[in-house]
This record gives C-alpha cells, sequence and structure tokens, in this order.
C-alpha cells in the first residue's frame, strides 16, 4: 500500500512540476527571444542615430530601412504608426556563420534586423533578437558566433545602455 502512495505522489508531483515548468516558460519566452528598451530620443533621432552607428562600426552596413508603417498601408493594411526596420550586416561574421553547410539554415535569420517604433502613447522603443538567449538555443560554434556578433551591437547600442541578456 506505500509503494502505491509513493508512486502517486511521484506521479502528482512530477505533473505538478511539468504543468509549472511549461507556464513558466511559455510567459518567460517571448520576453526572452526579443529584446525590448525604450529610446531617450524621437523618433527620427533613434533611426537616424542607429544607422550611423552601425555604418560607423569597422565590417558592419545598413542594408536598408523600411517604412514599415508605408509597406503596411501600401498593401491594404491600417496604419500602425511609426515604425522603422533596419536590416544590417557583417560580411565577416555572416561569412563565418554561414561556412558550414549545418549553419546555412541560420541565413533565413539574415540580415539582422533591429526594429524602431513609436507606441500608441508616443513612446519610442528598440527591439531586436536576443543574441544571448539565440546563442544558446544553438551551442558550439554558432553559440561562439552569435556571442561575438552580440557583444558588437551592445557597443552600437551603447547610447542606449542595451545589454543582452538570458533573463
Amino acid at each position: 500500500m506505500k509503494k502505491i502512495n509513493y508512486l502517486i505522489v511521484a506521479v502528482v508531483a512530477f505533473v505538478l512540476g511539468s504543468g509549472f515548468a511549461g507556464a513558466a516558460i511559455s510567459l518567460a519566452a517571448p520576453k526572452m527571444l526579443i529584446k525590448e528598451a525604450a529610446s531617450p530620443f524621437d523618433f527620427e533621432k533613434t533611426v537616424r542615430l542607429i544607422e550611423s552607428r552601425i555604418n560607423a562600426k569597422p565590417g558592419w552596413h545598413v542594408i536598408t530601412t523600411y517604412d514599415q508603417n508605408a509597406e503596411v498601408t501600401a498593401h491594404g493594411g491600417q496604419p500602425i504608426g511609426p515604425m522603422a526596420i533596419i536590416k544590417y550586416c557583417s560580411g565577416s561574421y555572416a561569412s563565418r556563420m554561414l561556412a558550414a553547410d549545418d549553419r546555412k539554415k541560420l541565413s533565413s535569420m539574415m540580415p539582422k534586423s533591429i526594429s524602431v517604433y513609436e507606441d500608441s502613447r508616443g513612446q519610442v522603443h528598440v527591439a531586436m533578437s536576443n543574441g544571448a538567449v539565440m546563442g544558446k538555443l544553438y551551442g558550439g560554434e554558432t553559440q561562439a558566433i552569435i556571442e561575438e556578433v552580440s557583444r558588437e551591437i551592445e557597443e552600437i547600442m551603447g547610447f542606449m545602455h542595451f545589454k543582452f541578456s538570458t533573463y
């Protein structure tokens, strides 16, 4: 009889623990995968500053900046407010990442993007993929490259005291 009680307690504990872990991951994942920070500047100045800092960093360049609001409204959507998507790249890091066949699929996340947008209250935000978390998801050489990239992006975004983290 005691063995059955222990088994029941173990099963209930496992189910409750699994449920708690699943809920915790569901709540935390969206905030972990995308890093967002408020900008101290207006929308236009934030976009210009990020573009100039990317282009000033050796090896990095802005490929293009999309006016996402214009794209949305031009193709049947409702206005979403000021939003720019800055696409940027480092040829050196891109070639290192894509040199191995097993990493070529990561090209689907390239070039890198930074989103700058103004919310309905007028606050300007900057958002991008969280390199600290993305690297840990892949591990190995991929993680090492992503960590190097993340350090350089933190330098570029230094005017906002922007830091990647795993929490």
